[in-house]
């Protein structure tokens, strides 16, 4: 049987893999405004893309989104196979680090994205309810 904390768990894996995909498509390809925020796409030539394509969208050398779009199946299988909680706070801990530091640059530089900002707030979610499984 499912755990009501997995369940709860469940939504912001979904929603915080679909953001993660949505960048991901935006390092290559123009987003819609809507997505992104239409500060966002004033930036220069390339639109709305432009945020996804800049150093600071590839922290540790490889794009954040696809950092994201391997880390939402993989935190979900733990939870499906069971893995100790330790071991899915410590990758959620590591996310919500990356999610700290991509936050205070776009408050920083003023930069809006949605997009960036629901896959922050998924894992901001994802690591208070695995931090409130823990056993102290």
């Amino acid at each position: 049987m499912i755990s009501v904390m997995n369940l709860l768990l469940l939504l912001p894996i979904l929603i915080g893999w679909g953001a993660a995909a949505v960048a991901f498509y935006g390092r290559y390809r123009t987003l819609p405004s809507f997505l992104t925020g239409p500060n966002i796409c004033r930036l220069e030539a390339g639109g709305c893309q432009v945020l996804f394509r800049t150093k600071n969208a590839a922290l540790l050398g490889v794009p954040n989104s696809a950092l994201g779009v391997l880390y939402y199946p993989l935190l979900g299988a733990g939870l499906f196979f069971h893995l100790p909680v330790g071991v899915l706070f410590g990758a959620a801990t590591f996310a919500f680090l990356m999610t700290v530091a991509l936050a205070w640059i776009l408050l920083r530089d003023k930069l809006e994205c949605r997009v960036c900002w629901t896959g922050h707030a998924c894992n901001t979610l994802i690591w208070l309810i695995l931090l409130s499984r823990l056993p102290f």
